[in-house]
């Protein structure tokens, strides 16, 4: 596999463009594994089936993904006839909650010959019961959900959540930290791994070429993506904190499949020396375009 690497010094962005095709040898056919990338552990606090509120997390999980199950089992019958060469049954699709946990939008990445199972889909997430919305900071916040779906005929429906986002738009004024000082002007840029030891003016070029180094080392052109002959760009943002952790990964891309595969890299990041103005720790934001391209 080659990577093609270009580097700017705003927000530490870097440009990767895949030459060639890689393998991703976590997916199957129902849905069991389709990436190393835990949604649950990661986002904790999220909108949820009344009936699903329990103090363990991993049951919480667990009723969420049955009663969504059920909830397609129950409204959407696959026509004997409907896998055919052109469909597999694979399909992935998102919704959103408002912060009231009633249905606001729905997505499905389907393609032409895929384009009926997405109406259905859209019939089902409109049967959706109002969730029960999470609360941070005593604001309601809405979520989202990214989850993939085996359609086999006959059998029931398979789903697996792969992302889940909750948004956090209308706690900017109480979370907004004074002291977010982006990579290109803060004093002491956080410090990699590996870079302890360079001189302070060579830390910043330290930083970018590991976490390039970093990037090609993990980084996996998704297999179904080579399989739908599928390309695109997926901006990541993230912050390094005030104690060295990398926080708040969001991804904005234009297929869950890329989106994955950026959340699944960027979280095995290690822990970092802070950046620091003034000798006092500061939250570094970054912001990644990671451009997938066949070739």
């Amino acid at each position: 596999m080659k990577l093609k690497i270009a580097y700017s010094t705003f927000f530490a962005t870097l440009f990767f463009t895949v030459t060639l095709s890689a393998q991703y040898n976590q997916t199957n056919g129902d849905g069991a594994e389709i990436t190393s990338y835990r949604p649950f552990e990661v986002a904790t606090d999220y909108a949820n089936f009344s009936k699903c509120i329990m103090p363990s997390a991993g049951a919480q999980k667990a009723c969420f993904t049955d009663k969504l199950q059920e909830l397609f089992n129950e409204n959407l019958k696959m026509p004997k006839d409907s896998i055919s060469q052109n469909f597999n049954g694979k399909v992935y699709f998102n919704f959103f909650t408002d912060d009231k946990g009633e249905l606001e939008s729905t997505e499905i990445f389907s393609r032409p010959e895929t384009k009926f199972i997405g109406e259905k889909i859209d019939v089902v997430l409109k049967k959706l019961p109002p969730l029960k919305v999470v609360q941070l900071k005593d604001t309601a916040v809405s979520t989202g959900y990214v989850l993939y779906a085996k359609f086999t005929p006959e059998e029931p429906i398979r789903l697996k959540v792969v992302d889940i986002k909750v948004s956090k738009e209308n706690l900017k004024e109480n979370e907004k930290e004074e002291n977010d000082v982006p990579f290109v002007i803060v004093d002491d840029v956080p410090v990699f791994p590996g870079c302890e030891d360079m001189a302070i003016s060579s830390r910043r070029s330290c930083f970018q070429n590991k976490l390039g180094k970093h990037i090609a080392k993990h980084f996996r052109y998704p297999e179904e993506a080579q399989e739908l002959g599928i390309e695109g760009r997926v901006n990541i943002m993230f912050l390094i904190d005030k104690d060295g952790f990398v926080k708040n990964i969001k991804t904005r891309g234009p297929h869950p499949l890329f989106e994955l595969e950026g959340r699944r890299i960027f979280t095995k990041l290690p822990r970092m020396t802070p950046g620091k103005v003034k000798g006092k720790p500061v939250r570094v934001p970054f912001s990644i375009p990671l451009t997938f391209r066949l070739n």
